[in-house]
């Protein structure tokens, strides 16, 4: 499966949470894993916000090595602006979302995986593929 994957599903790799299970096994069925940039940024924050030990920071290392990594230039911010002023997501997840939209023109198939019911609720009124 192509998968476009937002932090919320990474954190949950790489941490017990509810949706651990479901992470590890939308991980398992992946060939190709992309993510927005900021997910770097957002997943570290995480780990470091939750006071994550040494074992749980190399997991998280580890984890977005396998990102195929994806960005879009501030030409399209106006896209991407009214994109988000139909959904009214918060900054990080509009920019996620236009991501994995835009991308999603370029290839076939592409899931999201997300934890996050409000970005998985604005793909699916844009018909996008989530995965689950």
């Amino acid at each position: 499966m192509n998968a476009f994957w937002d932090t919320s599903a990474v954190l949950a790799l790489i941490f017990q949470e509810p949706h651990t299970g479901e992470a590890q096994k939308a991980a398992a069925e992946v060939t190709v894993a992309c993510a927005w940039w900021w997910l770097e940024v957002e997943a570290w924050s995480g780990v470091v916000r939750r006071k994550g030990n040494n074992e749980q920071k190399a997991a998280c290392r580890q984890a977005l090595k396998a990102f195929a990594w994806v960005n879009f230039p501030r030409s399209k911010t106006p896209e991407l602006l009214s994109l988000n002023a139909k959904h009214g997501l918060r900054a990080a997840d509009a920019g996620h979302l236009f991501c994995f939209k835009e991308l999603s023109r370029a290839v076939q198939g592409l899931n999201l995986v997300s934890f996050d019911r409000e970005m998985i609720e604005a793909a699916k009124r844009e018909r996008l593929l989530v995965w689950g």
